[in-house]
């Protein structure tokens, strides 16, 4: 089979219902995918709401005793991964109708390592990516392109030997990483993925931004580390933009220690 749909969740009973129910609910979705739950150690009725799933084939309910954050609850469905691809699909996240067989298409007529699927927001129109940057894609492209929001999906053995680093909302590091290491990556303008921008634990939200200062800084200092010198040389401006956020992080992580 092709797919398996990795979900992570945390204190998201609700949500991750919907996330898993956005898979179920695609044609003839057993032929080509198994779905991975990892519950991050979550302390609300998430368990109990993904009790209904128990026993249903392909489906696979992972728990971590304790919350060890987003990135390592991922790691776990990537190393628990039976087929071809992993879909990183989040807890508030879904698959468009038909998406499933959009997707069966785009990997079976491309030969790629990576594809990156659009993003479109729930409820509205808004896409969170350029469509027009589409195709192959080279370290130097994404280097050079602010590439927006997407659903990614990458070839299961190759996230085996390079698990995401546990930063929340740095999974960026990894694929620039791989995109150095020279793996195919294709940037497909179709938004499949519907992004759920509601909610408190969105890092995106003010607020958390700033509670998280730490976290964020840590993230910058280490993206500046590995791709800095590549930045700087080309895309300047972006270059001179994160290291202004990682100043500013680090001034606002003084004020939460």
């Amino acid at each position: 089979m092709l797919f398996s749909f990795v979900i992570p969740t945390y204190n998201r009973a609700k949500k991750v219902t919907r996330a898993i129910d956005s898979v179920l609910n695609q044609p003839d979705w057993a032929k080509s995918a198994e779905i991975i739950v990892v519950d991050d150690g979550s302390n609300d009725d998430t368990a109990l709401e993904l009790q209904k799933y128990l026993g249903k084939d392909q489906i696979r309910l992972i728990n971590h005793s304790e919350n060890l954050g987003v990135a390592k609850a991922k790691n776990t469905g990537i190393i628990n991964a039976r087929n071809e691809f992993v879909v990183l699909l989040d807890s508030d996240d879904l698959l468009t109708e038909n998406g499933l067989d959009y997707l069966t298409r785009l990997v079976v007529n491309h030969d790629s390592d990576m594809f990156f699927c659009g993003t479109q927001i729930l409820n509205s129109t808004k896409l969170m990516y350029d469509p027009s940057f589409r195709g192959l894609k080279s370290y130097y492209n994404l280097l050079k392109t602010p590439v927006g929001e997407y659903l990614p999906v990458c070839k299961t053995h190759i996230l085996k030997n390079n698990l995401l680093n546990n930063l929340r909302g740095y999974e960026s590091i990894t694929w620039l990483t791989l995109a150095k290491k020279g793996c195919r990556i294709y940037f497909d303008g179709e938004p499949i993925r519907l992004y759920d921008n509601i909610g408190e634990d969105r890092l995106s939200n003010r607020f958390n931004g700033i509670k998280n200062s730490a976290r964020m800084r840590e993230g910058y200092s280490l993206y500046l580390k590995e791709f800095g010198a590549d930045l700087k040389y080309f895309n300047y401006p972006e270059y001179l933009k994160m290291k202004l956020k990682l100043m500013c992080y680090y001034l606002m992580s003084l004020s939460f220690k």
